[in-house]
């Protein structure tokens, strides 16, 4: 990897540890904030619902901004939200205001987020970012598992508003890294369009629009799995089988460990391969794992799926990012992921809707059915076509990559 690489490494990697950790120190403390505002468990974590509605509101602007002015001012920006929010949130006696402070969180955080995902991307060549996503994902996904033990270890000596202060510290040096970064120079065709494009898909080349409308359906599968996954297998393990949470806690680790041990090498294979060697798969897996689950009946079995369900997740952790980022005009390039990203957003709403839905007419195991034709079929039209984006391994006929990166 170049110094560039190891420079953007810095100040992209590092912060993404340090956001997911204090991101995920908030989870085991939602009992205590119930106490401490004086407001019911279930009133208490509604902070997340409306933590997930500020991040879906953030995508189509933060797009537009990275797309005028590069990645590094969402970057900026979010951090200080951040500071700002969380001090905020320290600060306030009020549940209502708590919950304006982290509805501008959730923008400010998914400004950051989707800025340093773009920073990331373009920090390496096309040929590197597959392992540079992955890599970027695997850190981030270790920091959200590390987050709840902190979290709990912390929760009780100083209570939710210490934790807020500590987030909002940590928040203050991934403020200070953004700062100093110093993004790849992109060079992005001028433009005299109006900041927000809405019909910037048109401006895909005719011979990756499919590719970019099955890559929109993929994501909105991926984040509808995974929160469908989150919250119909426990009631598939304990109310429909009748095991204790104990065995569903195991059983996601399970999950988090294949997820992890299979990251880095769906970059490499992203990288070497091209991305629908990696896209593809992990839709096709995610949906046949869909299929099996209910068959399962027991711990072992149900871990095995899961551990081919953690394979299809990691390998889908960073894939769409790529993928899109080969196929998508340079000039365009954060409001078409904002697009595809928003559109994933309302899978990850509408999955657990839909799926309590039919657990609750059927049983949770069937709810597992219900969402196997959509993946499958992500998944097969990924396969047949698709078009690979990867400029190394593009077809005869296809458009040249025509992207250029240098370092500031």
């Amino acid at each position: 990897m170049s110094r560039t690489f190891w420079s953007g490494a810095l100040h992209i990697y590092v912060p993404s540890l340090l956001m997911m950790l204090g991101q995920g120190m908030l989870i085991p403390a939602l009992p205590n904030l119930a106490e401490t505002y004086a407001v019911s468990g279930a009133l208490a974590v509604q902070v997340v619902t409306i933590q997930q509605v500020g991040k879906f509101l953030a995508f189509i602007p933060t797009g537009a901004i990275v797309d005028r002015w590069g990645a590094k001012p969402p970057m900026v920006i979010g951090a200080l939200v951040s500071v700002v929010c969380l001090l905020g949130a320290a600060a306030t006696q009020n549940f209502v205001l708590l919950l304006g402070t982290q509805f501008v969180w959730g923008f400010g955080q998914n400004m950051w987020m989707f800025g340093r995902e773009i920073a990331a991307a373009e920090m390496v060549p096309a040929e590197q970012r597959g392992r540079a996503m992955s890599t970027l994902m695997g850190i981030s996904g270790v920091g959200m598992a590390l987050g709840p033990a902190l979290g709990g270890f912390l929760t009780e000596p100083i209570g939710v508003r210490g934790l807020f202060l500590v987030f909002a510290g940590i928040s203050a040096v991934i403020l200070v890294l953004a700062v100093m970064h110093r993004a790849a120079r992109v060079e992005r065709p001028k433009s005299n369009r109006s900041m927000f494009n809405f019909t910037a898909f048109r401006e895909i080349h005719p011979y990756f629009r499919l590719t970019y409308f099955i890559l929109f359906i993929s994501t909105f599968g991926v984040l509808l799995r995974t929160q469908v996954t989150n919250t119909m297998l426990p009631l598939y393990v304990e109310s429909q089988l009748g095991y204790s949470p104990a065995v569903t806690g195991l059983l996601f680790t399970v999950h988090a460990i294949a997820t992890f041990a299979i990251i880095l090498p769906a970059g490499y294979v992203s990288d070497k391969r091209g991305r629908k060697w990696v896209a593809a798969p992990s839709a096709l897996i995610a949906g046949i794992t869909f299929l099996l689950l209910p068959f399962a009946d027991s711990p072992v079995p149900i871990g095995l799926v899961l551990v081919f369900m953690g394979f299809a997740s990691g390998m889908a952790m960073g894939s769409m990012t790529t993928y899109t980022f080969d196929i998508v005009p340079i000039h365009l390039r954060g409001q078409l992921q904002a697009l595809r990203r928003s559109f994933g957003e309302v899978g990850a709403i509408i999955g657990p809707l839909s799926a309590g839905a039919v657990a609750s007419v059927s049983s949770p195991s069937v709810s597992f059915w219900v969402f196997f034709p959509l993946l499958a079929g992500a998944g097969l039209a990924l396969v047949f076509f698709a078009r690979e984006g990867l400029p190394a391994r593009r077809a005869q006929g296809a458009p040249p990559s025509t992207e250029s990166v240098a370092a500031r």
